[in-house]
């Protein structure tokens, strides 16, 4: 009795085995492409690509379209949750090159440091460009006012509706005087949006205090206007890429720079004494592919 059931198990599985082959056969030849596509893109290959022709068997009216689509959001979805925020991970780092006291910092920590925000930023930054620099790199950051941007600009019509709201924002009031280039633009009507950023994350610094400016007075004009920098709060890690619009502060203010009100706002100085310590390198972006504004440590 036991070798006739055995016997009869044994028919019936081979006969179940060469309809599995045959249709797995076909299903692969009907869904080549999705099946393909997921055994060239994804880690354990096999397993997954037999796991793909189990579901394509228990559902044939799915076309190939459909999975590939699904396949690939997903994709991409592993790839948007890789891009997390390493502000805590960027300020372990810093930590172990600058302390609490701002004193300017060395050759080698600042090459150091250009290679920590470099990786966290994803950019070239440095401390100088072509040998011209700026007389420091880690200083105190204060307060300036809202740049007025073309002849006739007024508080009233400076901000965007949305930005009224800040009073922290409105409250600074506009500068008496133009910035160290000027006005942003020539005209109202010649205004356009890069004026706008550049006036909204500008920074001031003490371009009168770079090393040998006095013989190298042309090279450092041309050099500074609108020069994009990375400025970095040492105690939250909170950064913005800024363009240098103005020259200042004095230097017996006890600051090496000073912020918009924007960017204040944004490095967490926009309450309180409205200062405090920071780290600003060059940002050598030849193609201007790196956009003015707050950006986070990935």
């Amino acid at each position: 009795m036991v070798s006739v059931k055995r016997s009869h198990y044994h028919i019936l599985r081979k006969k179940w085995l060469k309809k599995h082959s045959l249709a797995r056969k076909k299903l692969h030849q009907k869904h080549k492409e999705a099946i393909d596509w997921v055994i060239e893109k994804f880690p354990a290959k096999e397993k997954l690509a037999s796991s793909a022709i189990g579901f394509l068997m228990l559902s044939s009216v799915i076309p190939t379209s459909t999975v590939l689509t699904t396949l690939a959001e997903s994709n991409k979805e592993a790839e948007i949750v890789t891009e997390v925020d390493k502000t805590n991970e960027l300020l372990g780092e810093l930590n172990g090159v600058v302390g609490e006291k701002v004193l300017e910092l060395s050759a080698d920590e600042e090459a150091k440091i250009s290679e920590i925000l470099s990786r966290y930023f994803s950019a070239n930054i440095k401390a100088d460009i072509n040998g011209l620099r700026l007389n420091r790199t880690f200083g105190v950051i204060g307060a300036e006012q809202h740049l007025v941007r073309f002849p006739g600009d007024s508080m009233a019509g400076h901000l965007d509706a949305s930005e009224v709201d800040y009073k922290l924002i409105y409250s600074s009031g506009m500068a008496p005087g133009r910035g160290a280039w000027g006005y942003f633009a020539k005209s109202k009507e010649e205004f356009n949006n890069l004026d706008s950023e550049r006036e909204r994350w500008y920074i001031a610094v003490q371009t009168f205090a770079a090393p040998n400016y006095g013989g190298r007075l042309s090279e450092y004009r041309d050099f500074f206007k609108y020069r994009k920098m990375l400025v970095v709060n040492t105690k939250t890690g909170q950064a913005v890429v800024c363009d240098i619009a103005d020259a200042g502060p004095a230097v017996w203010t006890g600051k090496h720079l000073g912020g918009s009100p924007e960017v204040m706002y944004q490095l967490g100085f926009a309450k309180g004494a409205r200062k405090g310590p920071v780290l600003y390198f060059f940002i050598d972006d030849v193609d201007n592919k790196v956009a003015l504004g707050p950006v986070k440590a990935q």
